[in-house]
């Protein structure tokens, strides 16, 4: 499964990129596909911020995100980081009250705002004050009326950034004026970016949606379906951790994220993830091996529990494939995922306790019998027993994979 999207470069007066603008694609060809607005900014999010550092496709550069009305009236945008981010708000939005309020709520986070193809609606008056960047649309804004604007209100800390310039005259001209970022065909046309990204079981969602939509939810059932799917563990703790940027101490955990996230905000990060997932082309052998070397990891965890921790053993087994499904290293993939240094030092290095149970199961599916033999003697287990827990790790993966009656 792939993402696609494409990325435009913003320059600054001396032609250099300073940011991307981020447009949804649904395949190479670069056009908007007929979706909705509200469509295309969750699907963009889902598969761009949740699935692998944003960093991979932007480097140091913030980037620029379209948002309609209703999603940053929702909150979807607060999940995001603050500085990645610049929040567009669309030329179709009502500047009223409530959109008033959220936009001095997310400045106050931290969030840096722009108003995409800048109308002069003088409706937007008291939103300057908490406004970063105008964008004016080359093409169909009076040239002369975006003069005699950035003229007026030069006692606001307000940037200006001219998109669709498509010539040197267009470009000298808005720099005259006193914009001070351009975005334009003249500069670079959008281009377009294809990623692997992860899938996420529609078994476990539907599971999921029924379980955060309850009047009491069980969060020992929340916490045991988001760990049986490896996608959804992966996007929970980005989502999670996105939201609570520069908050202390990184939450690492499924109980935790589901109770720190309320019942709520765990309803939004279910829906987001099943409203962009659906007609996803599955894995199932390499999310089946996942599920398997979890409940591996975890019981030869329990066998040694003064050595390392069943939970950090199972997280470590069911992120162990993550590698082989995004086409990406550890090194980049846990960048921006809080797991221990354990496991880190398992994945990434080959090292220590959990790269020992992660080596286990590796020669059990390659059915490396001799290797298989040391290593349950220096664990204090028969092969009978190694046989047992594998049996078990697997008819427990098969049971998360029936449906449900």
């Amino acid at each position: 499964m792939y993402s696609f999207v494409a990325r435009q470069p913003i320059l600054n007066r001396q032609q250099q990129p300073v940011a991307y603008e981020l447009l949804f694609r649904q395949g190479l060809e670069n056009v908007f596909p007929n979706i909705s607005p509200e469509q295309a900014t969750n699907k963009l999010i889902a598969e761009q911020f949740l699935t692998q550092p944003i960093e991979h496709l932007i480097g140091d550069h913030p980037c620029f995100i379209n948002f309609p009305e209703s999603l940053l009236l929702q909150g979807l945008a607060d999940s995001l980081p603050t500085d990645k981010v610049v929040i567009e708000i669309l030329e179709t939005a009502t500047p009223d009250a409530p959109l008033l309020q959220k936009v001095q709520q997310m400045k106050q986070q931290g969030y840096r705002i722009a108003l995409d193809d800048f109308t002069l609606d003088a409706r937007w008056q008291p939103f300057l004050p908490y406004i970063d960047i105008i964008k004016f649309d080359w093409r169909t804004s009076p040239v002369e009326e975006i003069r005699q604007f950035i003229d007026s209100h030069s006692h606001l800390k307000l940037q200006y950034l001219a998109e669709k310039v498509e010539d040197q005259a267009e470009f000298e001209a808005a720099m005259a004026m006193g914009c001070h970022f351009f975005q334009g065909y003249f500069f670079s046309r959008p281009e377009v970016v294809q990623q692997k990204t992860l899938n996420a079981s529609q078994l476990t969602l539907m599971r999921l949606l029924k379980e955060v939509n309850k009047e009491e939810p069980d969060f020992d059932r929340i916490e045991a379906l988001l760990s049986s799917d490896v996608s959804l563990s992966y996007k929970l703790l980005r989502y999670v951790n996105n939201m609570r940027y520069g908050a202390g101490k990184p939450i690492t955990s499924f109980r935790q994220a589901a109770v720190f996230l309320g019942n709520r905000e765990l309803r939004r990060f279910v829906s987001l993830v099943t409203t962009t997932s659906v007609g996803e082309h599955k894995s199932p052998e390499l999310y089946h091996m996942c599920l398997v070397r979890a409940r591996f990891c975890e019981l030869l965890s329990l066998h040694r529990p003064q050595w390392t921790n069943p939970s950090e053993a199972f997280l470590c087994g069911l992120f162990s494939l993550l590698e082989a499904l995004l086409e990406q290293s550890f090194e980049h993939l846990l960048q921006d995922v809080p797991v221990s240094a354990a496991i880190v030092q398992a994945l990434v290095h080959n090292r220590g306790e959990l790269a020992f149970y992660l080596a286990f199961i590796r020669d059990y599916e390659a059915a490396n019998w001799p290797r298989i033999a040391k290593r349950a003697e220096k664990m204090g287990l028969n092969e009978a027993e190694v046989a047992r827990l594998y049996l078990e790790a697997n008819q427990w993966a098969n049971l998360l994979s029936q449906p449900e009656k």
